[in-house]
């Protein structure tokens, strides 16, 4: 059953996805566009992978496969059709034609091979898949891919957003992602994954603006955090407001990152490790004006200014003093070292015990001082994509706070 009320309870349950040959599909060409900051080696990235679930199995967390889910979706013939129209859609295929010729390519695999083909792309040089009739068709068959590979879907926490009872798909600012939501759109649809209490999506797919997960955080059921960034839209966040208030949230804080170039998420920015303690950016500067959104019974709601000093807006969102540990402790290069390499970006699998990265040293030291119970695994590999721990996990199940 979905019940996520906070960043910090017990994990029951949570999505991964351990990567696969979508990895070699990381071009040296183009990974500013991919999100990655080198070429990853399979091999290596899936031994971490694995290290870090067998953390989280060792914990009692029940780990699901988001390509298992998805897999089981597309034996389902109805929702196969659908979502291979749904992807050829979000893939922009210049050419009509293409996107008939890729249509019927992928309606003759099996659902392994469609499977693969989804997560891996399809390459330009696929003969099978072919327009030679129209001037889009053969300007795109020069390209390395036809359709790109989901070479970021490990990071299962930014495509979707368990809240509650209920959900939400992302909206993603960037091309190379846009299409990873439609993963989980038909994984929860056509599986049982979030069967028991009735959920449903509470952003609408047709809104244009876009959300990510990484500028979303709980920390309780009364209280949710949204960091408004270029990830992130104003107008998004507002169409969240009335669903939010619906299934009980009575707070919601705004974190303005559009004039702050150093966080483009929530979670590059501070983790939330025990009921009343955060690892943070300390390169973040305090300045960031902060708004809550009050309930307004004569009309719509209306934003009342909190602070300019996040520390302090968090405070009072928490309703008590933070203990903040900064990552990468006082030293500026270490903290800078730490905080490029996710030292910040921590999963909480339970009130006061967290997965980390190995390399992040100073920080997890910082953390078994405090009384924060630590497993860390090495992490050369699956950083390459310039994310962490909380990342890389989708909450599904915890337990009340």
């Amino acid at each position: 059953m979905l019940r996520i009320h906070s960043e910090i309870g017990k994990l029951n349950q949570v999505i991964v996805h351990r990567p696969g040959n979508e990895f070699k599909m990381v071009h040296p060409s183009m990974l500013a566009e991919q999100l990655f900051e080198a070429t990853p080696f399979l091999s290596g990235a899936q031994k971490e992978h694995d290290a870090f679930t067998g953390i989280l199995r060792d914990a009692g967390v029940e780990v699901i496969e988001l390509r298992d889910l998805f897999s089981k979706a597309m034996n389902d013939a109805h929702a196969r059709r659908h979502f291979t129209d749904d992807f050829i859609k979000a893939s922009h295929i210049q050419s009509k034609g293409l996107a008939k010729s890729l249509a019927a390519y992928y309606d003759s695999l099996s659902v392994e091979d469609f499977v693969e083909r989804v997560f891996c792309g399809i390459r330009g040089d696929t003969t099978d898949v072919m327009d030679s009739a129209t001037l889009a068709g053969l300007t795109t068959g020069n390209s390395l891919f036809l359709v790109r590979p989901l070479t970021n879907a490990y990071f299962t926490r930014d495509a979707c957003v368990n809240v509650g009872y209920n959900y939400f798909l992302s909206r993603m600012a960037t091309v190379e992602r846009e299409r990873e939501p439609l993963l989980y759109k038909y994984a929860i649809e056509y599986t049982d994954v979030y069967k028991g209490k009735p959920t449903k999506n509470i952003y609408d797919p047709k809104y244009p603006w876009h959300i990510e997960g990484g500028c979303f955080m709980q920390l309780n059921a009364d209280t949710v955090l949204i960091g408004c960034s270029p990830r992130t839209d104003t107008r998004a966040i507002e169409q969240l407001i009335d669903p939010l208030y619906d299934q009980g949230v009575t707070n919601i804080y705004i974190f303005d990152f559009t004039n702050t170039h150093e966080v483009l998420f929530f979670d590059d920015m501070l983790s939330m490790v025990d009921a009343e303690t955060f690892i943070f950016n300390p390169l973040l500067s305090g300045i960031v004006p902060v708004y809550k959104i009050v309930p307004n019974p004569d009309g719509d709601p209306y934003l009342s200014f909190v602070s300019d000093d996040w520390k302090v807006a968090l405070e009072k969102a928490l309703g008590a003093k933070p203990n903040f540990i900064p990552c990468g402790g006082d030293d500026p290069i270490t903290s800078a070292w730490e905080t490029w390499n996710m030292g910040s970006n921590l999963l909480t699998i339970a009130p006061g015990e967290v997965v980390g990265l190995a390399r992040a040293e100073v920080t997890l030291d910082l953390l078994d001082k405090a009384g924060i119970k630590v497993h860390s695994f090495a992490c050369p590999e699956l950083t390459r994509g310039r994310a962490g721990c909380r990342c890389m996990a989708l909450p599904v199940n915890r337990d009340e706070i």
